[in-house]
């Protein structure tokens, strides 16, 4: 109880504590995150000592700071996964070139505690430990977290994966791997095929799918031919005909199509259709 009644004289008072002076009267920090977790209004501290719990000069071993992310799971509510990345983990990861291991495992920790204790992972959380391995360029590392499923699938964690390309290529199959695994992203699927002139395999793609009657021809044309692969292209516009032909009993294509330049690229390399 926080209040205070004196009958004789009239008078109430509320008690208020003042978290901030008590910290220093607690050696074991998770005693004090215990004790914090049952004080109302206690975020903001709370948040305050996790920082200084990764300090450098004052931080616990991992297995102590695992057991204070495992009580802040279980008291939901109180200090989410957007407040921990915004004021604690944003700021922990820039000292990631001095203590990049100490970093990473505190990161998959907390990964860890959330999925344990069956909270969502912010994509913000797997973003900013992908970041932290690119950043140090292990990509062996992050290869095997994705592998073993420690960063959760995601529509954006794959955009991210994509966007890597240029430091570590591995990392395009694995964006579509993990398109795969959503089972909600086919279009994404093709478009990446496409974007990497990889025609051919996003038609067998739509072929596996039993979708390949309802394809957009002109993209798929239009992707072979910038290409620049006339065996590419050939292959692409013979699937196309042998289509229109199953679909309409002729292989020419329908006006409303807009294939037109396509027949002509296809004379210009061949001399006809």
């Amino acid at each position: 109880p926080n209040i205070v009644i004196d009958a004789k004289i009239g008078c109430l008072w509320y008690v208020a504590l003042r978290l901030e002076p008590l910290l220093a009267h607690f050696d074991d920090k998770r005693q004090l995150v215990d004790f914090l977790l049952q004080r109302s209004n206690s975020k903001d501290v709370l948040l305050g000592v996790c920082c200084r719990l990764l300090e450098k000069d004052s931080q616990l071993p991992l297995d102590q700071i695992a057991d204070v992310f495992d009580k802040l799971a279980a008291k939901e509510g109180c200090v989410d996964p957007s407040d921990m990345y915004a004021h604690v983990f944003s700021k922990f990861a820039d000292e990631c070139e001095d203590r990049f291991h100490f970093v990473v495992s505190t990161l998959v920790e907390y990964i860890r505690s959330l999925v344990q204790h069956q909270l969502p992972v912010p994509y913000c959380h797997n973003e900013l430990l992908i970041n932290v391995l690119v950043h140090n360029r292990r990509f062996h590392q992050l290869h095997q977290f994705l592998q073993y499923h420690v960063l959760t699938d995601s529509k954006p964690l794959a955009c991210l994966l994509l966007s890597l390309h240029a430091v570590y290529p591995p990392a395009t199959q694995l964006a579509l791997d993990m398109l795969k695994r959503l089972g909600t992203a086919n279009e994404e699927i093709v478009e990446v095929l496409l974007s990497q002139k990889r025609v051919l395999s996003a038609i067998r793609f739509v072929q596996n799918l039993g979708t390949s009657d309802s394809i957009s021809a002109r993209k798929f044309l239009e992707a072979a031919r910038t290409s620049e692969d006339p065996a590419i292209f050939y292959a692409v516009f013979k699937f196309f005909e042998h289509r229109n032909e199953a679909l309409r009993g002729v292989p020419e294509f329908a006006k409303g199509e807009h294939c037109e330049q396509y027949v002509k690229h296809f004379e210009t390399l061949y001399g006809g259709v």
